[in-house]
């Protein structure tokens, strides 16, 4: 059976994986063992932490022929609640059974306010020690590192130091941002100089990957996938009515923690724009203050009570992540106005649920809404922007099952097979290709 890894950048050219299908075969095929490093990783605590490093994970988890272990390395701080920044990492435990995934918790000393420049030299001992232990039961083939830094950085030295491939994917600031600080950007650099082959969750990730060492034929742009079980088509009126949502209005739906960054202000700029057009327009904002950084609360309550826009702006505050298909559901159109974003989760989810999205055009957003059926790509990051992205997605019909096709092919498990591949060139170019089974 050959299985084609067809990837989504120009950069790169279709592979072909070939695998035995006999029952013989199977049974003496080695697993590959594959050490998942990322500084970010939920836990049952908190299940929403970076959940899409975890999807990723336990989707290629569940792919034929892969064993998977995660360190999650988390600074060390007293469980003092008011010390809010850093309580949450407090609560996660220091070993974990996550969605049948085995994870460790290594501490390590963080120094305030300007740790983030050392973090991986801080973490890097700490890891070592946990990595040494795991190795005993489970000599792992190969090094799966989320974010350049500080994750990539440390990957790097460990696999230098056991001879590992290693695979690093960018995810965001640390490739849109990071590589332009002095200290940071050139360890950036020489680790994706010694990646064996990285993954951009976006293009414009993709390319600063290149731009910043990688080798432009080892990079591959594979986004996040989606959960199209949990995230799917559900009746408007019901879902409004169980959210106590008006069922005439015009309903607007975002999602994220409130960070300056992911442009709640801009919406309700915009909305005040509308409001003429729209005297029905609602403009929804579900999520809660940042577990850490600052809240950006008052700057939206602040724009809502200036606009006079109570009866247009109506913030619910963090909500359980399985009940966002409602939220979803319930809107006309989705509105994602980040300054910054990787691969967006939000985004396709509401895509999956066939709701049509607005969004700026950053990060891995234009690739999303490349197809205008999908949404409104804005040609800037402004109000007046969002306005009329805004107005064209009420005003337009949508073939809202036409777009959950769209994201059927999607599919978390998409994603991991495309990783595998990409996995396995990994460890081809570095001399330990094994057979493995052929993906189901």
């Amino acid at each position: 059976m050959t299985h084609h890894c067809k990837l989504q950048d120009e950069m790169n050219t279709a592979a072909a994986v070939d695998s035995p299908t006999s029952d013989a075969a199977d049974e003496c095929i080695q697993k590959r063992r594959i050490l998942v490093l990322s500084g970010v990783f939920p836990t049952a605590a908190y299940p929403n932490h970076a959940v899409f490093v975890k999807n990723r994970v336990r989707a290629v988890a569940d792919l034929s022929g892969y064993e998977v272990r995660v360190v999650s390395p988390v600074p060390r701080f007293p469980p003092i609640k008011w010390l809010k920044r850093w309580y949450l990492w407090s609560q996660f435990p220091k070993e974990e059974v996550l969605d049948g995934l085995q994870v460790s918790r290594t501490r390590y000393f963080q120094l305030p306010k300007i740790g983030g420049y050392f973090s991986s030299e801080l973490m890097f001992g700490a890891i070592r020690r946990r990595v040494e232990q795991i190795r005993k039961t489970f000599d792992f083939d190969l090094i799966d590192a989320h974010w350049a830094y500080p994750a990539g950085v440390v990957a790097a030295r460990l696999g230098h130091l056991y001879r590992k491939p290693l695979v690093v994917t960018g995810r965001g600031e640390d490739m849109c941002r990071f590589p332009d600080y002095p200290l940071i950007g050139r360890r950036i650099r020489h680790a994706l100089r010694q990646a064996t082959q990285c993954i951009g969750v976006s293009r414009e990730i993709a390319r600063a990957m290149v731009a910043n060492g990688a080798r432009a034929d080892r990079v591959h742009v594979i986004p996040n996938g989606v959960d199209c079980k949990t995230f799917r088509p559900l009746s408007q009126p019901e879902a409004r009515r169980k959210l106590d949502l008006p069922p005439d209005a015009k309903v607007i739906v975002s999602v994220g923690d409130r960070f300056q960054n992911k442009g709640f202000h801009l919406l309700v700029d915009a909305v005040a724009r509308m409001r003429r057009k729209f005297p029905n327009v609602l403009a929804v904002i579900v999520g809660g203050a940042p577990r850490t950084g600052v809240d950006f609360l008052p700057e939206i309550q602040r724009r809502i009570q200036q606009g006079d826009m109570q009866r247009h702006v109506r913030i619910v505050g963090r909500r359980p992540h399985e009940e966002l298909v409602w939220w979803y559901n319930a809107a006309d159109a989705y509105a994602l106005f980040s300054e910054r974003e990787g691969s967006p989760n939000v985004l396709l989810e509401a895509l999956a649920c066939g709701t049509p999205c607005v969004a700026t055009p950053v990060g891995g957003i234009p690739d999303e809404l490349a197809d205008t059926n999908l949404g409104v790509l804005l040609g800037e990051r402004s109000a007046e922007a969002a306005a009329d992205g805004l107005t064209e997605a009420l005003t337009r019909p949508w073939d809202r099952q036409a777009i959950r096709r769209a994201m059927e092919a999607r599919t978390w498990h998409h994603t991991a097979t495309q990783v595998a591949d990409v996995f396995d060139r990994a460890l081809e170019i570095h001399g330990q290709g094994k057979q493995v089974t052929s993906r189901q």
